[in-house]
């Protein structure tokens, strides 16, 4: 019965998550820097409003701590669908200036969050070793999301040590005409996984609670006219050191917690991850591991 009701939960989320309507409302539109309600906008603000944009956007696709610590093992195999709310900047300013995703906002109106419906995959591989990906849809928008990651579990099973593992990743944003964008990311995580149920060895659920800290690597550049670019003061930037246009900016901390719920082969998701200064989203997600 659990797992009839998870997979209707599950089938009707996906319906309704990448069956939307294809609008252009959230879609980020840098040509609307130059401009607000008819007037020039200063150069200054503009610059601002792209680096803001930029950071917030690539940690809101950037791959989320959506696994535990101890890893699936050579046959094992997870696949579900998730969502990511993050909470971006779309507070207007106290003198009433607008807010930098309004700036970018075809409407002037954004929502007061991101979101993203994700469909996972997840593979085990002999040594430990995971390879997963992601597709990612941003709401209302035109873009997705392809990500991709592999994960290491350096130390796991050894109990009551808890497990240590590690992960890479990469997330491009897809879709968008005036903007190419694109994160790395890189992490640790701290987990432990608890038995219980009313025969635990036997007839049991699994709840694995975690921590991960790591950290986010932006790089953007516009694809809009170079004499616009040039007015408006912005251009590709990296937060790859050998990158061009390489800053300090688009390199961020990104702490994480969460917890997985398994009963049987169906498993429960929920995580936050908290980029100081930046972006802070809520991760949840339902699937099968087998």
């Amino acid at each position: 019965m659990l797992r009839s009701m998870t997979t209707l939960a599950v089938s009707s989320l996906g319906a309704v998550c990448f069956s939307g309507p294809a609008t252009a409302a959230e879609d980020v539109v840098l040509s609307n820097l130059a401009t607000w309600n008819g007037s020039p906008v200063d150069q200054a603000v503009a610059m601002d409003t792209y680096e803001l944009v930029v950071n917030q956007l690539g940690l809101a696709i950037s791959n989320k701590p959506m696994a535990p610590g101890e890893t699936l093992g050579v046959f094992g195999f997870d696949v579900g669908l998730s969502s990511t709310v993050a909470f971006i900047d779309t507070k207007d300013g106290s003198s009433g200036q607008p807010s930098p995703w309004a700036r970018v906002n075809e409407t002037g109106e954004p929502n007061a969050v991101m979101w993203i419906p994700w469909l996972s995959a997840r593979k085990g591989l002999p040594l430990s070793l995971e390879i997963g990906g992601n597709l990612g849809y941003i709401a209302f928008s035109r873009q997705t999301i392809f990500s991709g990651y592999g994960r290491w579990g350096l130390w796991e099973g050894y109990h009551p040590i808890p497990d240590l593992s590690i992960q890479v990743g990469y997330s491009g944003y897809v879709g968008n005409s005036e903007l190419e964008l694109g994160a790395l990311d890189y992490s640790a995580t701290l987990g432990y996984t608890l038995p219980f149920g009313s025969l635990v060895g036997i007839n049991q659920a699994q709840f694995s609670p975690y921590l991960g800290v790591g950290q986010v690597i932006v790089h953007a550049a516009p694809r809009i006219d170079e004499d616009l670019q040039q007015e408006l003061g912005i251009g590709r930037v990296s937060g790859f050191k050998k990158g061009e246009g390489y800053t300090d900016a688009l390199r961020h901390l990104a702490l994480s917690g969460g917890f997985r719920v398994l009963s049987g082969d169906v498993q429960l998701r929920m995580a936050v991850q908290f980029a100081p200064g930046q972006l802070t989203s809520i991760n949840g997600g339902l699937g099968f591991v087998y």
